[in-house]
């Protein structure tokens, strides 16, 4: 039978139900054979156990190996990469070796492939890995930080003040939901140098969902804008005839996405009705970001008639304090994207040219995974942690943040970052 190997975290834990057993009595070999080691190990986790408890639990040995060529360069490379990082600068292994040979020549005359490795084994030693970029800005984070904060000193007190309806504290915004999201990963077999994938006839499809909640955790109607002319024929015939017509606002626009017009068709179509149902003549604010449809003439004057209160988020920092892109974004696309691998799943693979899902497929799962989202992922959303628009309230974030935290996001579309950062760049 195969030895099975322990990494440290599962020795230090037999550790402790070793102590336990013996504290009732069990003696050392009988303890050592219940949780089914020899007591020599024991003995050995035992005098190792400071040691260990000082390395990362998923190692299997506290052996460090054999000692880094690089070991007079550690402290300086790996502190120019945190510099770097504290900037918010990317830093790849690449730009690691130029570092090295630029700090040492005997390093620069190594083949590339043996400095590869090098570089490598240092970042792994001092638990340096490769992530994927999260957070995009062309400032430093820090300054981006320091502007949220003095933001939220001063719209705290305003959303916070006695007798605020926090149902009329409001946030909206827009997000592209494509209807081909083919991941860019795939089981394979090892070893093959060509990996297929297919895609659809026309994978850049996608239309702009514009969401919006309230500090209080409800949700607005949402509206969808296709592409098409806002008064041909897909808007006049095919999407008032779909079923999600009561649940969603849909619409057209030539590129797909939010302008003057349908700002104005989501003031009266989306906001006005929840305003009636739920302002109670409270004076409702709205945050929206800096985008220039959110802040054109027409929009502003459109709402100052109807009463509400325009506020504006600093741009930049809408990663951080804004409630659509801190909580609610991540889990409503992950919800449309289960729906598009569920209807892929109903597909005929054997057919010559796979088509995108149609408008009525598009609407449903927005209209579903938009009624599905938890109150508490909503109300969560303001009150993210170091950057909560109220500080002081005890709320249940903590079951809010495990249940977003349980969707994995890891196959997000390349496409769909390009869109995201055109979006960006027009706000």
């Amino acid at each position: 039978m195969a030895r099975k190997r322990y990494n440290i975290g599962q020795k230090l834990k037999l550790l402790d139900e070793f102590e336990t057993l013996r504290q009732q009595g069990y003696s050392r070999r009988k303890a050592a054979a219940s949780l089914g080691v020899q007591p020599i190990q024991i003995r050995k986790w035992t005098h190792n156990r400071p040691v260990m408890q000082q390395c990362p639990r998923k190692k299997k040995s506290i052996c460090k190996g054999r000692l880094s060529a690089l070991k007079h360069l550690e402290q300086p490379l790996i502190g120019w990469c945190l510099d770097q990082r504290a900037e918010g600068i990317p830093v790849t292994y690449a730009l690691l070796q130029i570092r090295a040979g630029q700090l040492d020549e005997e390093f620069r005359q190594r083949p590339e492939k043996s400095q590869y490795h090098m570089i490598r084994a240092l970042c792994r030693a001092n638990e340096i890995v490769l992530r994927c970029v999260t957070h995009q800005s062309q400032r430093r984070p820090q300054d981006v930080a320091d502007e949220a904060l003095e933001f939220l000193v001063v719209e705290r007190p305003i959303v916070g003040a006695p007798g605020v309806n926090l149902d009329v504290v409001l946030n909206m915004d827009q997000t592209p939901v494509f209807l081909s999201m083919q991941p860019k990963r795939t089981l394979n077999l090892r070893g093959e140098t060509t990996v297929n994938g297919r895609k659809t006839s026309n994978s850049t499809n996608r239309v702009t969902a514009s969401l919006a909640v309230s500090a209080s955790g409800l949700k607005l109607k949402p509206m969808l804008i296709f592409k098409g002319t806002p008064n041909g024929h897909i808007a006049r015939r095919e999407l008032p005839a779909l079923p999600q017509r009561n649940e969603l606002v849909m619409v057209c626009q030539e590129a797909a996405w939010q302008d003057d017009n349908n700002m104005a068709k989501w003031i009266d179509l989306c906001l006005v009705p929840y305003l009636q149902e739920y302002g109670q003549g409270a004076a409702a604010i709205l945050y929206l970001d800096a985008f220039t449809a959110h802040f054109s003439a027409s929009t502003k004057a459109k709402l100052e008639t109807q009463g509400v209160q325009l506020r504006a988020i600093p741009p930049g920092c809408t990663g951080l304090v804004q409630p659509i892109d801190v909580g609610v974004g991540k889990p409503f696309k992950d919800r449309v994207r289960q729906k598009w691998i569920e209807w892929m799943m109903r597909q005929d693979a054997e057919a010559p040219v796979m088509t995108n899902a149609s408008r009525a497929d598009c609407a449903a799962w927005v209209a579903e995974s938009w009624r599905n989202l938890p109150q508490s992922i909503l109300k969560n959303s303001w009150r993210k942690s170091g950057f909560s628009w109220f500080p002081a309230d005890v709320d249940d974030s903590e079951d809010a943040d495990a249940e977003i935290a349980d969707v994995d996001f890891a196959d997000a579309e390349d496409a769909e970052v390009a869109d995201v950062a055109v979006a960006d760049a027009a706000e």
